[in-house]
């Protein structure tokens, strides 16, 4: 009983070794970050966007696999949605394959969370210009507000604490204007001002600006489009403004159904980027490990592993009794080694000089004296015998395959008859 125990006390300290060294710690519970995801129902996910797209018959789809996948057939024009930064960079060859794709005749809308922060995209590695630079063929450089801010340093503050909230309007007649006057951005952190510059000699047009404040001497564009191939890519400098929260503000809505309306064609869908804001479907290491059926076999792989350890098998060696070679067993083993290497018509050879060394011995003969003329001198002997053995002998000594059993039967039989 004490052996089961300490076995038992030794196994549960394995088992528990596997599991620190194996499998990954669960971090402290802490509420998932609202993600710009066409599943996310808070303020900056894009579900009331899928639902009403739904509601007006409008193909939707979400993206859970790399740009790669996406695909394209000449009487369709498809939309899709990218948020930035991403969770999840896009690869080079992504971006030419979704540049190819835009080439086709689809449009690419881009929400880059340049001129305002929403919580989602702090920490994000500022490196994430360079790919959206890539993606939408433009040049990305912070600028400067003209102008001067007369603000109390109280003031400042209570307004750095407050979501900014700011307002952009459309510029030129563009179908993307129509109905549109004024479209509402919210930035829940401060946020740098940025303009845009094509990386080709290709003309990008600036169709949206930031509408004034008082003390603001000039306007910014915060709107670009651009084509490519048979398609277009739009980017907007806000990523707030087509969110659960701000979809229903202002002009919002009006600007994202001109946008569709304009881009997208009778069979087209509208395609909502989740794969680069981490919801991926290739591999997914959270899902694996809150997958109830891993714990299950788990649980069953130790209670198995236990019934082993603490089961009727000993955990020692069984006593084994010492048994002695057999002599007969050694002169097999060895005469199978020996047959293995010698020739038959060696092994022939050396059978008929040992029949000579014993005919010598029980005759009397010299080592010079003929063997073959003594045994057939002698009465003893069968002729038909000695004739057979004399053919075999003569065989062996030509490298020719010989019968060993038939050459030792015959020299059993002519030694019988000398004893």
């Amino acid at each position: 009983m004490k052996e089961r125990f300490t076995t038992l006390l030794l196994a549960l300290g394995a088992l528990a070794l596997f599991y620190a060294l194996l499998f990954p710690k669960p971090s402290p519970d802490r509420e998932e970050p609202d993600l710009p995801l066409s599943t996310e129902t808070r303020d900056h996910g894009y579900q009331a966007l899928w639902r009403w797209l739904e509601a007006d018959k409008i193909p939707v789809k979400a993206l859970h696999k790399p740009y790669t996948e996406l695909t394209s057939s000449p009487d369709r024009r498809d939309v899709l949605i990218v948020t930035a930064p991403p969770r999840v960079a896009p690869r080079r060859d992504e971006l030419e394959r979704l540049s190819q794709w835009v080439a086709r005749g689809n449009t690419l809308l881009v929400l880059a969370a340049l001129d305002d922060t929403p919580p989602w995209c702090l920490g994000a590695d500022p490196a994430f210009l360079k790919p959206l630079g890539r993606m939408a063929r433009l040049d990305f450089e912070a600028i400067r507000l003209k102008g001067t801010r007369n603000r109390s340093t109280r003031g400042g503050l209570e307004r750095m604490l407050e979501p900014e909230r700011t307002v952009f309007r459309p510029r030129g007649s563009l179908p993307l204007s129509d109905g549109v006057h004024s479209v509402l951005a919210r930035s829940e952190f401060p946020a740098s001002h940025w303009r845009a510059s094509a990386t080709d000699v290709s003309p990008v047009l600036e169709f949206a600006e930031r509408v004034p404040e008082p003390d603001e001497l000039a306007t910014e564009p915060v709107g670009w489009l651009r084509s490519q191939g048979e398609g277009q890519i739009l980017v907007l400098g806000f990523a707030s403004i087509f969110d659960n929260a701000l979809l229903g503000e202002q002009d919002n809505a009006r600007l994202f159904s001109n946008i569709i309306a304009w881009s997208r064609s009778p069979q087209g869908s509208v395609i909502f980027d989740d794969d680069h804001q981490g919801a991926v479907e290739y591999y997914d290491v959270k899902a694996f490990y809150h997958d109830p059926r891993l714990h299950r076999t788990l649980l069953w792989i130790v209670v198995l592993w236990l019934l082993f350890v603490l089961g009727w098998q000993r955990l020692r060696l069984a006593d084994v009794d010492w048994n002695r070679v057999d002599v007969t067993h050694s002169i097999g083993v060895t005469g199978e080694f020996f047959a293995g290497v010698l020739t038959r018509a060696a092994a022939g050879v050396r059978l008929v000089e040992n029949f000579f060394d014993a005919v010598r011995r029980i005759l009397g003969l010299r080592e010079s004296d003929p063997i073959w003329d003594a045994l057939a001198a002698d009465a003893r002997t069968n002729a038909a015998d000695l004739a057979a053995l004399e053919r075999l002998y003569a065989r062996a000594q030509a490298g020719e395959r010989v019968d060993l059993v038939k050459l030792q039967n015959l020299i059993s039989r002519v030694l019988g008859t000398l004893a």
